[in-house]
């Protein structure tokens, strides 16, 4: 197996999580080139992966001009950034490990699969979950035929308290004018691509969606909150304090502080404290203005007759991922953070019916990575894949992760006009 090349397009969070697989498998991948808008992204990451300078970019255009010698380039850019810089790279014949979602509507999607086909060039999107031992081992039972045909499937996404505050109210992705993204897109577009690949023998057909944002509102906000957590007299009992979570927890670090202009293990507690004074970080959930749903329900009609529900919602105590798949001789169901799931069937003896369950617990698959190990477990598959290996069953062609988006598009419209969508 030879040494795959990487270049890295986009040195946040996600693009460093991909692109660290070459140094825990140095024998398998090494990143050759790193490019990003952010100076101090663009110094650490190609500190981090001991870069010459001339192969330190601050443009995709000087990338491009060039002419980098890779097998792959990992694409983790912003997502209003997806549609341009993977058109520029499948014309420039790179081969793209695309961080989801590939773009917001149908029209680029379509354009982007047909050009990839065109160039001859491989589009693999980071659907990290299909790679996790936990959702893996369902799609491998469900190809053994031990449920039969899929008959409905049930799925749940409940986002924590913090994760929420923090990304989709506070953050990058709190506003869908903005980032270009809904919740949906951003947040479940793993879920929707789940249900699709779980489901592939047959495709989406209909959707409809009902969705709104109804708690993270002025109107929930503790009697007497200010516009700022760090003078609120309801800092010690609200869930979201922002100092509570922002300096008490430091959750995704990476992400909150990135606005001082330095990399996030180099500032120091008083400089987070003067940023909450006036960012929006800082500022109290429910005064925020953003248009982001907060919870979401889909149902998806296929075109075999089959069904699928998917549930999220914003702001749980206890976050995680829920699967029920009902098939024609028997049932999964399942809690990826519990890393368990069953395996009901039943079976005649002696003129009546036995009930059998099989337990799978993938817990001694995991390893140390994010995502239920999805991250490493992608990054292993892909370096084979570029290597002319085809045996995952996670790594297929690209309609199926169009078949997810599509499942998204449709949502939103539903959601948005009350109306029943199909999908052509």
């Amino acid at each position: 197996m030879k040494k795959i090349k990487l270049a890295v397009l986009g040195c946040g969070d996600r693009g460093n999580v991909y692109a660290s697989y070459a140094l825990s498998h140095p024998d398998e991948a090494e990143v050759v080139a790193v490019c990003d808008v952010d100076p101090v992204a663009l110094k650490s990451t190609g500190d981090k992966y001991r870069l010459p300078e001339n192969m330190r970019f601050s443009s995709i255009d000087a990338f491009l001009r060039a002419g980098v010698k890779c097998d792959a380039v990992i694409n983790a850019t912003m997502d209003p950034a997806h549609y341009e810089t993977t058109k520029r790279l499948i014309k420039a014949g790179y081969n793209q490990l695309l961080e989801k979602p590939v773009v917001n509507n149908a029209a680029d999607l379509y354009e982007l699969r047909d050009l990839a086909r065109e160039k001859g060039v491989s589009i693999l999107v980071c659907h990290v979950l299909r790679y996790t031992p936990f959702y893996r081992s369902i799609k491998q039972a469900i190809l053994d035929g031990k449920i039969g045909k899929i008959l409905t499937m049930e799925m749940n996404e409940h986002v924590g308290t913090v994760h929420f505050a923090d990304s989709f109210i506070r953050g990058k992705w709190s506003d869908e004018d903005v980032c270009g993204s809904g919740l949906l897109l951003q947040k479940c577009c793993h879920d929707t691509d789940l249900m699709c690949w779980l489901n592939n023998a047959t495709v989406p057909a209909a959707v409809s969606s009902f969705g709104e944002r109804a708690f993270f509102t002025e109107d929930n906000a503790p009697e007497g909150a200010t516009e700022f957590c760090y003078n609120c007299p309801c800092a010690g009992e609200c869930l979201y304090n922002a100092q509570k979570i922002h300096l008490g927890l430091d959750n995704l670090p990476f992400q909150t502080w990135r606005g001082i202009g330095k990399h996030y293990t180099e500032i120091t507690r008083e400089e987070k404290e003067v940023y909450l004074r006036v960012s929006d970080y800082g500022r109290c959930v429910f005064k925020l203005k953003r248009n982001l749903a907060d919870r979401q329900m889909v149902t998806v009609r296929f075109r075999n007759g089959s069904m699928a529900t998917l549930t999220v919602v914003g702001g749980d105590v206890l976050p995680g991922r829920d699967i029920n798949i009902v098939g024609s001789k028997g049932k999964i169901q399942g809690r990826m953070e519990d890393n368990v799931f069953h395996i009901y069937t039943i079976s005649r003896e002696n003129d009546g019916y036995k009930n059998v369950t099989e337990t799978v617990d993938v817990t001694a698959q995991l390893g140390d990575g994010r995502h239920g190990n999805g991250d490493v477990c992608l990054m292993h598959d892909y370096v084979r894949y570029l290597n002319g290996d085809r045996s995952s069953i996670s790594i297929t062609a690209l309609d199926d992760s169009v078949n997810g988006h599509l499942c998204v598009y449709a949502a939103e419209k539903s959601r948005k006009e009350g109306t029943f969508v199909p999908i052509d």
